[in-house]
């Protein structure tokens, strides 16, 4: 089957190990927890917390323009597109040198700003209640802000994100959780980005708008599709031998481009993760997520003729992921995987381009990431490598009458799509303190369509973070 490559507009082998190191350069840190506010007899309140910003750098190609070419009467004219994928940034460029009026050359990008991290700037406040000896309640409301403003005009308002807002039971039974939090598929692979690179760093700017504003990308869209947040109902059995299954009924998403805009049931997600120590520093953590959800069209369903040619009224997104996490002494490693239909570039069912083809059918595609970090005493050194494809449909193969051929019998493909985003990173954060952290990190970010289409554009970031 043919690979794509993407493209995104709107909000994925080789692998790194490393070797030789002295278990004595690792220095254990207490991992900085929610602090508690008040406390009484059954009832406590607590908070959690981050604040900090980011010097980002990036340099390097513009997004590739759409080609032109002139007929035999002399009109200019559209030979394809480009379609999905990419990093949107304003852009230096050049009038064309084969002269076409309003035609560009692909050009540049070189633009600093004070960015957010990967996490935003974060105000959690939770209050907890036992309700038996062996059942817990728990109400948690988590508030993200940027730090940058929006179009850079510093007049214009920030306005808070309530990112995660729920209540939870637990107990010897399991969980329940009930409102807004993250979504079970593609769980684990976003934990090995935000545990081993990015929790206090930035990674990628952001595919869509590389000058927008809030939350960065990490690895997201390189090899990681990002688990994002959602409004659900999710139970977790209780931990049984290292076992643990979490399932969740979650509200469905709308995908918007091709007409796929009606929704029946919830979104269904799932995760089973294993967990084991061993040692005095060693740990496994294997997982396996997966989602589903049937879309349909508004309205109503055209019907062809004849009948075997029945234009489909329903598609289905769905999804796979797994991988794991290692770690022992100072080594740190972590791979995961997806493969799904209409799983986009960047999330599940995201809106783009990369995610259905002109005839709305949406397409396959797969990612494969891996991260590794060291733990020397204070300093967190950290490389990544991942890789994000899009399979082409047989539409997107279609071919259409070349407009510059006089003889009309040579035909082109109208639409160059995305093949693949691949991302290289690498990091080193100073844990001056359990709670300050100094950051200085890089990501090297490439674009590729299918009718040779290819876009570079590196990254240099450093900033601080404090978290409590």
């Amino acid at each position: 089957m043919t690979r794509p490559r993407l493209r995104t507009r709107s909000v994925h082998l080789f692998c790194l190990f490393y070797f030789s190191v002295l278990t004595a350069l690792a220095f254990p840190r207490i991992a900085v927890a929610e602090k508690v506010l008040a406390k009484g007899d059954d009832w406590e309140v607590y908070t959690d917390g981050r604040a900090g910003g980011f010097l980002s750098y990036v340099h390097g190609d513009a997004l590739p323009q759409s080609t032109y070419g002139v007929d035999a009467s002399g009109n200019q004219v559209l030979l394809h597109d480009v379609k999905g994928g990419g990093f949107d940034a304003l852009a230096e460029r050049q009038p064309d040198p084969s002269g076409m009026p309003g035609v560009l050359t692909q050009g540049t990008i070189n633009s600093m700003r004070v960015r957010s991290g990967f996490i935003g700037n974060t105000l959690g406040l939770g209050v907890r209640n036992k309700i038996t000896e062996t059942t817990t309640a728990t109400g948690y409301i988590q508030i993200w802000a940027w730090v940058e403003s929006m179009q850079r005009q510093k007049n214009q308002p920030n306005y808070a994100d309530v990112r995660q807002g729920y209540a939870k039971l637990q107990g010897s039974w399991g969980s329940l959780l009930a409102g807004r939090t993250r979504g079970l598929f593609s769980r684990g692979a976003t934990d090995i980005d935000t545990m081993y690179a990015h929790r206090y760093g930035v990674g990628f700017p952001g595919s869509s708008a590389i000058d927008d504003h809030g939350p960065t990308q990490g690895h997201i869209g390189f090899g990681v599709a990002g688990s994002g947040f959602a409004s659900g109902l999710i139970y977790g059995t209780p931990v049984l031998r290292g076992f643990q299954l979490n399932v969740g009924a979650f509200d469905p998403i709308q995908l918007q481009n091709g007409g796929w805009v009606r929704t029946k049931w919830p979104r269904a997600e799932g995760e089973m993760t294993f967990e084991r120590l061993f040692g005095e520093t060693g740990k496994v953590v294997l997982f396996a997520n997966g989602a589903y959800q049937t879309l349909y069209l508004n309205n109503y369903c055209p019907v062809a003729i004849p009948p075997a040619q029945q234009v489909p009224c329903s598609a289905t997104a769905k999804g796979v992921g797994y991988g794991g996490r290692f770690e022992l002494g100072p080594v740190r490693l972590g791979v995961a995987g997806h493969y799904g239909r209409g799983l986009g570039l960047n999330y599940a069912l995201e809106v783009s381009d990369a995610n259905s083809d002109s005839e709305t059918n949406l397409r396959l595609s797969d990612g494969y990431y891996v991260q590794s970090m060291f733990v020397l005493r204070k300093f967190d050194v950290s490389a990544g490598w991942g890789i994000t494809r899009i399979f082409l449909n047989p539409s997107d193969n279609k071919t259409v009458a070349d407009p510059t051929d006089p003889t009309g019998t040579r035909q082109i493909i109208a639409h160059s799509v995305i093949k693949h985003q691949m991302g290289i990173s690498a990091g080193v954060v100073y844990n001056y303190t359990p709670s300050l952290h100094f950051d200085l990190d890089f990501f090297r970010a490439e674009a590729a369509w299918f009718l040779g289409e290819k876009q570079v554009v590196y990254v240099a970031n450093s900033g601080m973070i404090f978290n409590w």
